[in-house]
């Protein structure tokens, strides 16, 4: 159910991957389309991996998705599904509300980040929010926390057992792949501005770890259902409601400090 949930998330990013491409310095030696495909394949390849390896690392140091588990004949949870799901979502627009207030003061700094955003559709940004919420939640939290705890627990000579979990260890790997989680988006802003500065680095890390670090809080207390919800909701309001915001204020003008499209210079 994970891996079926992933392959539909990295087929919903092939629009603003065609986006990326095109807006890309770099020559292609295939076209866009191939070059999608080719993206499409390997996250196949990738998160066939992520899902078979980050269940057994959850599973040994007590993690998991558990309502996916429910489904497939085990225990209920503790806290119904919907409630899960609605306090995850609630979580994840209120981060989404901050991202969004962070980029109106950063983006008009950041030109070329800025242009992107304004080429960008709706439509796109809404497809790639599955990606955001479903791919990226099974990639930094399922594999990556839960493998970090695992490390910890070998590190520290204790058998890794499913409970309990040290907090301190889990802490610690979320702290960890929040970090990781900002700096991983620094490859594709580089395509695009051409260059990591400063600004660009804290960027990544200021809007990137306060949202990973809630995820992996609801994955720790609640499971990766919930962080799934939470990031899918944040991305939405930040990509989406954000991205509506700056097209609005293009046409009426009402955010001054916000420079004109290059097209009204």
């Amino acid at each position: 159910m994970l891996y079926a949930a992933a392959l539909a998330g990295a087929a919903c990013l092939t629009p603003y991957v065609l986006r990326l491409i095109k807006s890309s310095n770099r020559p292609l030696k295939v076209s866009p389309a191939v070059a999608a495909a080719a993206g499409f394949a390997q996250n196949a390849v990738l998160f066939a991996l992520v899902v078979f390896v980050g269940l057994l690392a959850a599973h040994a140091v007590g993690l998991g998705a558990p309502y996916v588990a429910a489904l497939s004949g085990g225990a209920a949870p503790a806290r119904p599904f919907a409630s899960a799901m609605t306090m995850g979502a609630a979580r994840g627009a209120a981060a989404g509300l901050f991202l969004t207030g962070a980029d109106l003061v950063l983006l008009p700094r950041m030109p070329k980040l800025l242009e992107l955003a304004r080429r960008s559709t709706l439509l796109e940004n809404f497809s790639a929010s599955f990606y955001g919420g479903i791919n990226e939640e099974l990639l930094t939290r399922l594999l990556g926390v839960s493998g970090v705890v695992w490390l910890i627990g070998l590190a520290s000579h204790s058998k890794p057992a499913p409970a309990p979990t040290p907090e301190w260890a889990v802490w610690t790997a979320i702290v960890v792949m929040a970090v990781l989680f900002g700096l991983g988006h620094l490859p594709a802003t580089k395509a695009v501005a051409g260059k990591i500065t400063g600004l660009i680095l804290l960027r990544a890390l200021a809007l990137n770890g306060p949202v990973a670090i809630l995820c992996g809080w609801l994955f720790w207390r609640y499971g990766i259902e919930a962080a799934i919800a939470a990031h899918f909701t944040a991305d939405i309001v930040y990509h989406v409601g954000g991205t509506a915001l700056l097209q609005a204020n293009d046409r009426r003008r009402f955010m001054s400090w916000f420079p004109p499209p290059a097209s009204v210079h």
